[in-house]
């Protein structure tokens, strides 16, 4: 009995002890790992294009980087240099309009490619920065213009003369049918109506409220599609003479079954009084995200600083001694923030909307307690009033009323 008991201890003290040694032991387990976790901004990239067309010639790309007029028409000479056609670009140092010898019945078209990466917002503006007369020849002269004034950047008639109309294409080059209107009051105005009655002439190419091509407002440029806008001048009268729609969008004017852009022009009633003058415009595009900006506007209403006066009056019925108004501190709330006032004293030029007043003890009152009423342009009780409006050019006033507890005197 003893022996089997000693030989038990044994194993016991052996099995514990090998445990100890060897300190292994199996736990189900299992790990995953995700690497390479990386945030990234996105970009609002805004790329534009031109394909410009002049008295029925186009600026082509003939080689890589050399643009020239080609085309039926006589002038402006075929094979010859031009600008205003380009790719893809931050028209950095690019121009949409290069000519410099415009004579009556001129015309020409500009289809823009409009393109970005991601959703987005875009507006345009063009700006007339000159107008200018520079200079006075005899047949100007003698068709009664004014003699020139080379100070004078505003002297000039040949904006006047030139008519635009702008629609959204469909990238053909061409003003057809159903093409939305983008001009204001839909029809032809002159570059000086068209960018002086307002300083500029302003696009809505998508906004929260409009949308160029007629898709439901609110509706962005979407990423990685190309859109287009339109542009026709004529130096003389314009008319509109859209042709049929054909729903393709790779043609031109020059086409043997397409003549024409969809007006005509008409610089019969042109005088010389435009001759030598000069015009200088500014394009400007610009372009916003659209996700999480659903309320964005090419033209917000101006937003006026609207201000108001607050008064607090503050007031004691109390019977102890020594009590008085600089015991409490007077406290504003509103849009601009929190200050503190003096009793009596307006404050001007406060930002309209919600207000609070309230007070604080931080005198000597000797203990004592009070009920607090509000009245006047406030209400409420206890020591923070009810919000209450200030609006445009109001002068209000606020009413604080203790009355000490336990006083025995009514109020």
């Amino acid at each position: 009995m003893n022996i089997s008991r000693i030989v038990l201890a044994l194993l016991l003290i052996v099995g514990a002890g090998g445990m100890v040694a060897t300190g292994t032991g199996a736990f189900f387990s299992d790990t995953e790992t995700s690497t390479g976790n990386v945030f990234t901004a996105g970009a609002i990239d805004l790329e534009i294009d031109n394909d410009s067309y002049y008295n029925g010639n186009r600026c082509v790309e003939v080689t890589a980087g050399v643009w020239q007029w080609q085309g039926p028409s006589e002038f402006p000479e075929p094979n010859t240099p031009c600008t205003t056609s380009f790719g893809p670009s931050n028209l950095d140092n690019l121009v949409f309009f290069d000519f410099d010898d415009l004579k009556p019945d001129d015309e020409g078209e500009d289809t823009i490619s409009i393109h970005v990466q991601n959703d987005a917002w875009a507006c345009m503006d063009l700006t007339l920065t000159s107008n200018n007369d520079n200079s006075s020849n005899e047949p100007e002269l003698g068709d009664g213009d004014a003699q020139d004034v080379v100070e004078n950047a505003w002297d000039g008639e040949l904006a006047q003369t030139l008519e635009f109309f702008w629609w959204a294409d469909d990238g053909d080059n061409v003003y057809e049918e159903g093409e939305q209107a983008l001009t204001k009051s839909g029809g032809v105005q002159s570059l000086y109506d068209l960018a002086t009655s307002t300083g500029s002439f302003q696009i809505v190419l998508a906004d929260a409220t409009d949308n160029a091509w007629g898709l439901p407002n609110g509706t962005s440029i979407p990423a990685d599609e190309t859109v287009y806008i339109a542009k026709g001048w004529c130096m003389g009268d314009m008319t509109l003479d859209p042709l049929a729609q054909d729903d393709l969008t790779t043609d031109g004017p020059q086409l043997p079954n397409r003549v024409g852009t969809g007006f005509t022009c008409d610089g019969s009633q042109l005088d010389n009084k435009t001759q030598t003058d000069g015009v200088e415009v500014s394009m400007t595009f610009y372009a916003e995200q659209a996700r999480n900006n659903g309320r964005f506007l090419c033209n917000p209403p101006e937003q006026q600083d609207e201000f108001g006066t607050l008064t607090v009056n503050k007031a004691l019925l109390v019977s102890s001694g020594g009590i008085e108004v600089n015991d409490f501190t007077l406290h504003i709330v509103g849009p601009g923030g929190e200050q503190i006032v003096t009793d009596e004293v307006p404050v001007a030029n406060l930002p309209v909307g919600s207000y609070t007043v309230y007070e604080v003890i931080t005198g000597n009152v000797g203990g004592n307690t009070f009920t607090t009423t509000f009245s006047g342009a406030c209400t409420g009780s206890g020591n923070t009033s009810d919000p209450f409006n200030l609006t445009a050019n109001a002068n209000i006033t606020c009413n604080i009323l203790n009355n000490q507890v336990g006083d025995g005197i009514g109020d």
